[in-house]
């Protein structure tokens, strides 16, 4: 009989037509045709299709295994490019530094020697 895959939203009891009764608690399941198209299970589960196959189950997996595998990698790269953003932030800053203390003396003293010449005179002045 082909199996089908239910999602439980509230938990209840089902009596099989040969009177056992199971409990379904809140989460998937994968139950019989026949259980899934039950009026009572309809009312408490929504009928997500037909169960999948383990194969598709490994297949998924790989597939998550892979994407996990690309966003670990990417956030290898990215805290490299972060790293990489502080070094030349330093730089900048170091760089910024040095420059403003080659400035400083140009534009606070006079170059050497020119403090004690005097002006010369000009021909007008008496």
């Amino acid at each position: 009989m082909a199996k089908k895959k239910i999602r439980v939203h509230t938990p209840f009891n089902f009596t099989h037509s040969d009177g056992t009764s199971q409990r379904f608690e809140a989460g998937e399941h994968t139950v019989d045709e026949s259980v899934a198209g039950h009026w009572f299970v309809t009312a408490h589960a929504d009928v997500n299709g037909d169960a999948r196959n383990s194969d598709d189950d490994k297949a998924f997996q790989a597939h998550i295994d892979s994407l996990t595998t690309q966003l670990a990698d990417k956030d290898k790269v990215i805290g490299d490019l972060q790293l990489s953003v502080t070094e030349k932030d330093a730089t900048i800053a170091d760089l910024t530094t040095q420059l403003a203390a080659l400035q400083a003396p140009a534009s606070n003293t006079a170059p050497e020697g020119e403090g004690n010449v005097k002006k010369p005179k000009s021909a007008d002045s008496k």
